[in-house]
């Protein structure tokens, strides 16, 4: 946003300097076009009259001696012509034989005065010619023709031009820096409040911080969003420790109903009657899942910036798996394990062995009997460890593989299995304070595959 704003700032200075620079230019090099002509108009007008005069009387010396004069100071050739055409006078090296000599004699020899010049440029050529007629309408005696030289005219231009280009490029460049900082004292803001927005969406869990700068409106935007986010964090907090709180103080009440269902069982006539074996069923399911619920809470309660563990995967990952494989030979599923040698993981050893045992926990449940579920570990880039968990199962759907990870969501032809449907937003959870990523996806020709990659400890 702030490049944009600044390439729009930018071209509209651009614009307003060259807009006062250009006529600024232009009106410097016609005062000095007109300085320049009108002296030299003024020393034709002189020399005509003055050529007119001598003719009459004959004698032609002063107009000789005031056109040497003339071009010893400005270095300019004259030259004079009589009624015939004829050179009469000449000074320096200006004669019939220079280019636009003829024409401009032709133009006088009409009684049409050549006095204008082309408005003088750093670029322009130095050598211009003027004339004028010598005597009246109704009689011409000749004309007057003097090469100007515009070289000092041409210089001041020069100067001039780049003493107004360097003003201009001076005035640019304020204004450019006048444009970051405006630019900067309006998007900063924004930015920073990007970023804030950013931060409440991926760690709910603190508020953020975000400084009050900018124009008034940024500033009570700002202050809006921050008491905004303050009680969204706030409100996120007391569920979160609700959940913790309840499930904590359920836990007692909890086990004082499993003791005393312990020992009603050696007063019962069939302690494995359907009905106790139902109560007993229950309990265990309320207990697993105020167990989850605890688990969630702590995971969810976690600080992004909080230390990360470190575990070295050939280490955690063998017994881990193997502790499942009793479980996965009762539900008639072969479970493999897969595991490459790959640097240590920035997670604890207790959170890998929860994810993994969540995952493999998923894949036993779901993928029926006579499945194969394999855990593999890879290198994933250069600084990325990958921990999939795939099997042939029945697999989900697309629209149900989106919604796995959400609490407490099961899948309707999974509703009648064991567990809490926790799993797998507690692995979420564990994985995004670890600085991972977990992705589902399908498996061809059928199966489901979760990927878990972690960053490699540092």
């Amino acid at each position: 946003m702030r490049t944009r704003v600044l390439i729009v700032l930018t071209v509209f200075s651009l614009v307003a300097v060259a807009g006062l620079v250009l006529p600024l230019l232009a009106t410097t090099s016609q005062a000095r076009t007109q300085a320049l002509l009108l002296s030299r108009v003024a020393t034709l007008d002189r020399l005509a009259g003055l050529a007119r005069e001598m003719k009459d009387a004959g004698d032609l010396a002063a107009v000789q001696a005031e056109a040497s004069r003339m071009t010893e100071v400005y270095g300019e050739d004259l030259l004079l012509v009589g009624p015939s055409g004829h050179p009469l006078m000449s000074t320096g090296s200006l004669d019939l034989d220079d280019p636009g000599v003829r024409e401009t004699l032709a133009s006088a020899s009409r009684n049409l005065a050549q006095t204008t010049l082309d408005p003088v440029r750093p670029w322009s050529e130095p050598r211009h010619l003027l004339a004028r007629p010598v005597g009246t309408p109704h009689e011409l005696a000749g004309a007057v023709v003097l090469r100007v030289d515009a070289g000092r005219a041409i210089s001041g231009v020069r100067r001039d031009w780049a003493l107004i280009v360097t003003g201009a490029i001076a005035v640019e460049l304020l204004l450019l820096v006048l444009a970051m900082l405006l630019t900067r004292w309006v998007v900063l803001p924004v930015r920073r409040l990007e970023e804030a927005v950013v931060g409440l969406a991926e760690t709910p869990t603190t508020g953020p911080a975000v400084m009050l700068s900018g124009p008034p409106e940024l500033r009570h935007l700002t202050r809006s969003f921050a008491d905004m986010a303050a009680t969204v964090t706030r409100s996120l907090e007391m569920q979160r420790r609700m959940v913790a709180d309840s499930s904590h103080q359920l836990r007692n009440p909890l086990a004082a109903v499993r003791l005393r269902l312990d020992a009603l069982a050696s007063e019962l006539r069939d302690p494995f009657s359907p009905r106790f074996a139902g109560i007993q069923q229950d309990l265990d399911r309320l207990e697993a899942l105020l167990n989850d619920l605890l688990r969630l809470a702590e995971a969810e309660s976690r600080r992004p910036d909080a230390v990360a563990g470190r575990s070295v995967v050939s280490e955690v990952l063998p017994g881990e798996v193997g502790a499942w494989r009793l479980l996965a030979a009762e539900s008639g599923v072969d479970l493999e394990a897969d595991l490459a040698v790959v640097p240590p993981v920035a997670v604890s050893e207790t959170d890998l062995r929860q994810i993994v045992g969540a995952l493999v926990d998923n894949a036993i449940k779901y993928a029926g009997d006579g499945a194969r579920v394999i855990v593999r570990v890879e290198q994933a880039g250069v600084d990325g460890v990958r921990l999939t968990v795939v099997d042939d199962g029945p697999g989900l759907p697309e629209e149900q593989r989106e919604l796995a990870s959400q609490r407490f969501w099961r899948a309707d032809q999974h509703q009648s299995s064991r567990g809490s449907g926790l799993g797998l937003a507690i692995v979420d959870q564990l994985v995004s304070a670890a600085g991972g990523t977990l992705t589902i996806e399908a498996v061809t020709p059928h199966g489901l595959a979760v990927h878990v990659d972690l960053r490699t400890a540092t």
